[in-house]
């Protein structure tokens, strides 16, 4: 074959892949086009370069898929990563790393809560730069509650999982209040831009309003995550207290294991229960569901054994205990 052949064959082949980099160079070029002139024209052009260059990099993307499982260089890291992700030690540290990530979010939100106040202080005419900067917040608000679950430890043993469960509540309390005060401070980055050119006398009210808002907000968090710990803190000890009560009685045993099942339901409900929040998608149970499957199935199995033997709930008493532990700190029965 010719070489001129070879070279229009090979890219006939792999002329595809030009996509990707092409439709991301038009992606990159509509974005930073759109702010160079206010014509609508103009705009509507560079807004088509910015979908028509993600679209055309989306597509791309395909054809690049399996190029590096022919490179021995991407084979052998890949192989190196399987291998310590496998690894104890490397888990520990990726899951140290996703917390500090997560630390580090929440301390720049609050952060850049602060920076946002001194801003409008220093140049409270700049209302456009501000209602910009404070779109930051809504992205928070929405993402903050989803990173935070995605930054919790996978994979934990049961009693790792048992050991943090006061650690995990927390924060998933601490970036609901934050979460919140986000949505809060794009609510008056809002106000803000529309009211100070044209009715600079509501700002005062509409602070101080979204400022109780905050406040109200925070307080409710923390009250739910105080009352569910202590609800779970009394449930347990009644389950507690119906384990122990089936092997003492020999003529009610069905009546004891019934009350200690019923009990186990109203804990039940409690794990599930979402700590920092009752909208499902956005919270985070007080323990995952499938460890309180797990802990739901040995319950079971252990009121079945404790009609023969009065040590048959010593390690699901063990597990109770340690939640029993991690309620004991927010304990509130005013709450």
């Amino acid at each position: 074959m010719a070489v001129r052949h070879r070279a229009t064959a090979l890219v006939r082949v792999h002329w595809r892949r030009v996509l990707l980099p092409v439709g991301s160079v038009l992606n990159v070029w509509g974005n930073t086009l759109y702010d160079t002139s206010p014509d609508v024209s103009h705009r509507a052009a560079s807004w088509t370069l910015f979908v028509g260059g993600l679209l055309l990099a989306m597509y791309g993307c395909r054809f690049w898929q399996g190029v590096a499982d022919k490179l021995r260089t991407p084979k052998r890291v890949r192989h190196w990563a399987a291998q310590k992700w496998n690894e104890p030690t490397w888990r520990y540290r990726w899951e140290r790393l996703k917390l500090t990530v997560w630390g580090v979010g929440v301390a720049g939100t609050v952060w850049y809560a602060v920076r946002l106040i001194n801003g409008i202080a220093q140049q409270p005419d700049r209302v456009d730069e501000h209602f910009s900067s404070a779109m930051t917040f809504m992205y928070a608000w929405v993402f903050l509650p989803l990173w935070t679950q995605s930054a919790e430890p996978k994979g934990r043993s049961k009693g790792q999982m048992l050991e943090g469960i006061s650690a995990r509540v927390g924060r998933a309390a601490v970036s609901r209040t934050v979460a919140n005060a986000a949505g809060i401070y794009f609510a008056g980055a809002s106000v803000y831009a529309l009211v100070f050119t044209s009715r600079p006398s509501l700002l005062v009210p509409a602070a101080v309003t979204l400022g109780a808002a905050m406040i109200a907000t925070g307080h409710k968090t923390w009250t739910r995550l105080r009352r569910l710990s202590t609800q779970l803190y009394a449930n347990i000890q009644r389950l507690e207290r119906d384990l122990a009560l089936i092997h003492t009685n020999k003529d009610k045993i069905l009546e004891r294991q019934d009350a200690a099942r019923r009990s186990w339901d109203a804990v039940q409900r409690d794990l599930r229960t979402s700590v920092d929040t009752g909208y499902a998608v956005f919270s985070t149970p007080y323990l995952p569901c499938e460890t309180t499957h797990d802990l739901g199935v040995r319950v079971g199995n252990a009121i079945e054994a404790l009609a023969g033997d009065a040590d048959a709930a010593k390690d699901v008493l063990d597990d109770l205990a340690g939640i029993r532990e991690a309620c004991s700190g927010r304990i509130d029965s005013v709450a």
